[in-house]
């Protein structure tokens, strides 16, 4: 356990292994505060960690696993192109 002791700012450092983390601050009826460390995902990404997304996203993996990259022969490519233009 250490003691920190708030600076004239109003600030406690936490050391630098926390820098840059979010935390919950948590206050509590009898003064106690309680930080908790959070992710905070913005809310236009929200959608990304929905169930529903989280199977699809999976299946493409799966998807991409099962059939890895090839580098594309363009002349071929064009040539199929063409023939269906």
């Amino acid at each position: 356990m250490n003691i920190k002791t708030v600076g004239k700012s109003g600030q406690i450092s936490l050391g630098k292994a926390l820098a840059g983390m979010d935390f919950i601050l948590e206050e509590l009826p009898d003064g106690d505060i309680i930080l908790k460390r959070a992710i905070v995902i913005p809310a236009n990404e929200r959608w990304l960690h929905e169930p529903a997304m989280q199977q699809r996203l999976a299946r493409a993996e799966k998807w991409l696993q099962d059939h890895p990259f090839k580098e594309t022969d363009i002349d071929r490519l064009e040539d199929s192109l063409s023939a269906t233009a």
